[in-house]
């Protein structure tokens, strides 16, 4: 596929499109004819209700579930080819880290793996111990997992996704367990580091001022089958601090999204 099919209307690239994408497991459709185009180096949140298919919707875009019906590209790729060339990266939950490996062993170990495989492994401009920096880690590079909090641990996880210069990072829930000041922290964090690199970001989150406040948009799912609600645009000043959340205008979008949400 050529350049120009990678761009919308008004000339942006598309970082990923579902076209009339379903997904189903058995008689069970987890997701139904989903429909959107994710421009590059924008931040979307993902809402909705319980088995809407949020984390499906993660697994359709990176090639761990097929689509029933319908398609997925990424930067113009099929899945599986963007799998391949390392066009995307997850951060799940868990930070699923080795716990014999060091912090920096860990986010190297992607690049092991590749050299390993004798498959070409992209890398940006920082490299593993710089990104550790990026993400606040630095002066714990030789640390075991079992010696940092969970928040750390996911802050390993995101340096880990971004050794490879992914072009989307997908995000399921990756502050959910979390307390509520390290969670804060890490959301700022996440947005400096976004700004940062430019990486495009779908981010699922059960929290409606998380999905708020990373969001330039938020894809509000209903269930039964999983199917688009309603995108919203959240327009709303960067940088952003956690005083925002106090404002009257994120207030509003705190009211719009559960108003919707309860509709779902």
């Amino acid at each position: 596929m050529d350049a120009g099919h990678l761009e919308n209307d008004g000339g942006r690239i598309i970082a990923a499109s579902l076209n009339a994408a379903s997904v189903k497991f058995g008689a069970l459709t987890a997701l139904s004819d989903i429909t959107l185009d994710i421009e590059a180096g924008d931040f979307w949140t993902i809402l909705g209700p319980s088995g809407c298919g949020k984390s499906t919707m993660l697994r359709l875009v990176s090639d761990l579930v097929p689509p029933a019906s319908g398609n997925v590209e990424i930067l113009g790729k099929t899945t599986e080819a963007a799998r391949l060339a390392r066009e995307f990266a997850f951060v799940f939950q868990d930070a699923t880290l080795l716990p014999w490996r060091s912090a920096l062993k860990n986010v190297e170990l992607p690049l092991e793996i590749g050299r390993k495989r004798g498959i070409k492994i992209p890398t940006g401009d920082r490299t593993p111990l710089e990104l550790l920096e990026l993400v606040g880690l630095k002066g714990r590079e030789n640390a075991l997992p079992h010696e940092l909090s969970g928040g750390m641990r996911q802050r390993v996880a995101i340096a880990r996704a971004l050794v490879c210069q992914p072009k989307l990072l997908l995000m399921d829930e990756p502050f959910g367990a979390l307390d509520e000041m390290t969670r804060d922290h890490l959301n700022l964090q996440l947005l400096d580091i976004w700004q940062a690199t430019g990486t495009t970001i779908l981010f699922v989150t059960h929290s409606i001022p998380e999905a708020i406040f990373l969001g330039q948009k938020v894809l509000m799912l209903k269930a039964n089958p999983g199917r688009v609600k309603d995108v919203i645009e959240i327009d709303l000043p960067l940088p952003r601090d956690i005083a925002l959340r106090e404002t009257p205008p994120f207030n509003q979008y705190c009211s719009q999204l559960r108003k919707l949400l309860e509709e779902c």
